[in-house]
């Protein structure tokens, strides 16, 4: 009997990736678009201080910064991993370019793989949650121009003069209302935090700013850290979540 020479064992081909090319044009055109966002948003305030003339306090600037740094520094780290595994890497770009994530974006996204009974992290999922935050940009887009563009213009025309006067100023404690129930209602579970920052506010506005106006500046600053150190002390762990 003659005997036939094996067949060449043939290596394993890899799967194909659906994804792959999604993944690589992401991970160059995001960053870009990123920087890109950010360079505009600059450009404005850059432009009032070459040109315009404006001035920039230091030590002010500073004490901003970091006054928000105390607040909103924990949400820097929180969000990105959180929202990570229900948007994917293409509508976190897009999410955090556009804003407003969590009372937009994300239920959008959320909303349109629930649709398509997508689950979090599939392909199917990512791209549900990309075209979900276009269309939900787009439609504030068109909203914005069509209310405040359109209509609102419209609706200055007809509103009395001392109307106006009176909505413009209390137009900023209203948008600082607005947010400040935000918060509260988002820490309801948190009694201390709340009040801790009430009496913090009425300290530090109502005695510390009086009594030593050359800390006016530094008021702000000096309130957040000072909450944020009595949470961080009155803080006690919950039982039921760490036998979890």
């Amino acid at each position: 009997m003659m005997s036939h020479p094996a067949a060449p064992i043939e290596a394993p081909t890899a799967a194909p990736q659906p994804m792959a090319g999604y993944n690589r044009t992401t991970s160059v055109w995001g960053p870009i678009t990123m920087l890109v966002g950010m360079t505009a948003m600059l450009i404005g305030p850059i432009l009032m201080v070459l040109v315009a003339g404006y001035t920039v306090n230091p030590g002010t600037l500073v004490t901003a910064v970091v006054a928000i740094a105390l607040v909103m520094g924990v949400i820097w780290v929180v969000e990105p991993i959180s929202y990570f595994p229900i948007l994917g890497p293409g509508a976190m770009y897009q999410a955090f370019l556009i804003g407003n994530i969590s009372t937009k974006l994300l239920p959008a996204a959320v909303t349109a793989q629930a649709r398509i009974q997508a689950k979090p992290g599939t392909p199917q999922a990512q791209i549900a949650a990309t075209l979900a935050i276009c269309a939900a940009a787009i439609i504030h887009v068109a909203a914005l121009v069509l209310v405040v563009g359109i209509f609102g213009q419209w609706l200055l025309t007809i509103i009395p003069a001392d109307w106006l006067a009176a909505v413009t100023q209390f137009v900023v404690p209203a948008v600082l209302g607005a947010f400040l129930m935000q918060n509260v209602i988002g820490n309801l579970k948190q009694p201390k935090v709340l009040v801790a920052g009430l009496v913090v506010g009425v300290l530090v506005i109502y005695i510390l700013v009086p009594m030593a106006p050359a800390l006016a500046g530094a008021a702000p600053l000096f309130g957040v850290a000072l909450t944020v150190a009595i949470a961080v002390l009155t803080f006690t762990p919950d039982p039921k979540a760490d036998a979890l």
